[in-house]
């Protein structure tokens, strides 16, 4: 709490530095790794 209270004393926005487009592709490329690992063969 102690954090939270100090960083709301001076707030900043959050500034986006992808645009929509690399956002989704980076959550592709995470989703498909993710199920790479976790498919159980043969399924």
């Amino acid at each position: 709490m102690d954090f939270i209270e100090a960083h709301n004393e001076n707030p900043k926005p959050y500034k986006w530095v992808k645009s929509v487009d690399e956002i989704l592709i980076s959550v592709k490329r995470f989703c498909l790794k993710t199920m790479n690992r976790t498919s159980i063969p043969g399924d």
